[in-house]
């Protein structure tokens, strides 16, 4: 890749910027569409086995019930007395009567009739029954064999005009040990062309095979189908709560995941087009772009080579090469007017160090004329002047002293003893100052001439006539040093508040001691550092500023590494 060209390198940055997204978002498509698709689809079997199911339970409950009531009536012998099956006489006709009223009433639902069928084959019930059709279904022979009560699903072929093609029976022996119903079968039959067609609906719409069992495991019905069961087809199944009978709903695979491959192929022609399309404007956007660099590039290596008159052509184009066009060539003017500038300034520059050579104070000198003075106020009997001349002479001695830039607390303390010493002489004792500080501080680094600027501006700007109470509080956390200035004397405008630590106007004299403080932990600590300042009028002001935490030991050693908290 490295040993590629430009216009190849941005082709491929190009096809591989369009491709990457584009597949991300065919595949995420394609996932979730079949996910949403194939979701729905088994919610749907679901649905339809939960459907037929709740209907096959409705059914079975009607028929049961109604069956468990005929059978509890008839089980007492005063309720029922028929004498003879075909009724004779008056009394026999009004037991059938109310025998035929006890069947109607118990008609629920869908169920087609209610019959009660004597050992002899004589039956009760609606009068378009015939019995020696209904003799030939497989249920009545199931019983007759078993003589248990027996459930199936079958053609009513012994209705008269009937008109439906499915029904469900159900028949229960009732064995009583009295009258002509003894040893008689009831019979329940109940119209299931809703349910088939129900099923016959399903089974177009989602192409599948519907299988309902009993609770021995014996088909009730199957779908007509040519196709055979297998293994990895897609079952759905549901037991109802009556007889536990299965109903299952097999979909063969390719059949159910038939949608999702419409999506993947649609999905893959959307790739391949928006391949095709991506190859194009990757080769077209590539070659243009590489030509304009590549002119770009020939002209940086004449300037590197001291060229200052190359000049790029304008293409007439406003995108980002054009305007970096434009503005390489305004750099290379600014850089001929700055290879001016700078050429005079350096003049000047060594003009202006000449002069200033000849103004510098000799720290040397300073302190021998102020040595002499002290002497001589001494000889001759002025005790302030001289003690003030000694405070002073330590004061400078720290200040002038530019050879160790951060120094230990303990000496920076120490200097501040002095300076208080010359404000004490001026003001009186009108000013308290109190320090709060672990010992084991005193070896921690600060830089040089911190403590006393900020004094210096509390003395001449917050006091009047030095009269006031100055506290000074120092400690530590994890990592850094924290240190807390606070004074009660007038306070500071909040609109001047924020401009104290900046740069100062340069046409104004002071203002420069809280700046410098600063830019000397700027110098030391970079941006680790932080200054808060707060002040209310009338009550005082609050400096507080934290700085990472170094020791006198670790800066003997030269350590850079980050200190961890003692």
């Amino acid at each position: 890749m490295l040993n590629l060209s430009t216009q190849k390198r941005l082709f491929i940055m190009f096809l591989v910027v369009a491709l990457i997204p584009l597949l991300t978002l065919g595949i995420i498509s394609y996932d979730q569409s079949s996910k949403v698709v194939n979701g729905k689809l088994s919610n749907y079997n679901h649905f339809a086995g939960e459907k037929i199911k709740t209907q096959l339970d409705q059914i079975l409950e009607d028929m049961y019930f109604s069956a468990a009531e005929i059978k509890q009536y008839l089980m007492d012998d005063t309720s029922v007395n028929l004498h003879n099956e075909v009724p004779r006489t008056y009394e026999d006709f009004k037991e059938v009567d109310n025998l035929q009223r006890l069947l109607q009433a118990h008609k629920k639902s869908n169920i087609r009739g209610i019959y009660i069928i004597t050992s002899s084959g004589y039956y009760y019930g609606d009068y378009d029954f015939l019995m020696k059709e209904f003799k030939m279904q497989d249920i009545w022979k199931r019983t007759i064999r078993s003589g248990d009560s027996e459930i199936g699903i079958y053609q009513p072929n012994h209705l008269k005009d009937n008109q439906v093609d499915h029904v469900l029976g159900l028949i229960v022996p009732l064995k009583f040990s009295y009258g002509v119903l003894n040893n008689s079968y009831l019979l329940i039959e109940t119209d299931i062309d809703d349910l088939y067609i129900l099923m016959e609906v399903l089974e177009k719409d989602l192409q599948s095979r519907i299988t309902i069992r009993n609770e021995l495991g014996q088909a009730l019905y199957h779908s007509k189908s040519e196709e055979a069961d297998l293994v990895d087809d897609i079952l759905t199944k549901e037991n109802t709560n009556i007889n536990n009978w299965e109903v299952e709903i097999r979909v063969p695979r390719d059949k159910f995941y038939q949608s999702s491959q419409v999506i993947l192929k649609m999905v893959s022609i959307g790739i391949l087009i928006a391949f095709i399309l991506a190859l194009i404007l990757s080769y077209v956007f590539s070659t243009q772009f590489s030509k304009r660099i590549f002119k770009l590039k020939m002209a940086i290596d004449e300037v590197s080579k001291g060229i200052f008159d190359t000049k790029l052509l304008a293409d007439g184009q406003k995108d980002e090469i054009g305007k970096l066009g434009g503005h390489f060539n305004r750099m290379v003017e600014k850089i001929k007017q700055l290879m001016e500038e700078v050429r005079e300034k350096e003049a000047t520059k060594r003009e202006a160090e000449m002069k200033a050579i000849h103004y510098q104070i000799n720290p040397h000198l300073l302190f021998n004329t102020l040595n002499t003075i002290q002497w001589k106020a001494r000889m001759d009997g002025n005790v302030e002047i001289g003690k003030m001349l000694m405070h002073l002479i330590k004061v400078l001695e720290k200040n002038l002293d530019s050879t160790i830039e951060l120094i230990p607390l303990k000496e920076e303390l120490q200097a501040l003893q002095h300076f208080f010493a010359i404000q004490e002489m001026r003001y009186g004792k009108n000013f308290t100052f109190t320090l709060k500080m672990d010992e084991q501080l005193e070896k921690g680094l600060i830089p040089r001439m911190t403590l006393q600027p900020m004094l210096e501006n509390i003395f001449f700007h917050a006091f009047e006539d030095g009269e006031g109470t100055i506290s000074l509080e120092l400690s530590e956390t994890l990592s850094y040093f924290r240190l807390v200035l606070k004074d009660n004397g007038k306070g500071i405008p909040q609109e001047k508040l924020e401009g104290l630590f900046t740069r100062p106007n340069e046409k104004k004299r002071g203002g420069v001691g809280l700046y410098n403080v600063r830019q000397k932990f700027s110098i030391h600590y970079g941006t680790d550092f932080h200054i808060d300042m707060d002040s209310v009028a009338g009550e005082g002001t609050t400096i507080k500023i934290t700085w990472p935490k170094r020791w006198v030991d670790q800066d003997e050693q030269g350590s850079n590494k980050s200190v961890n908290s003692r």
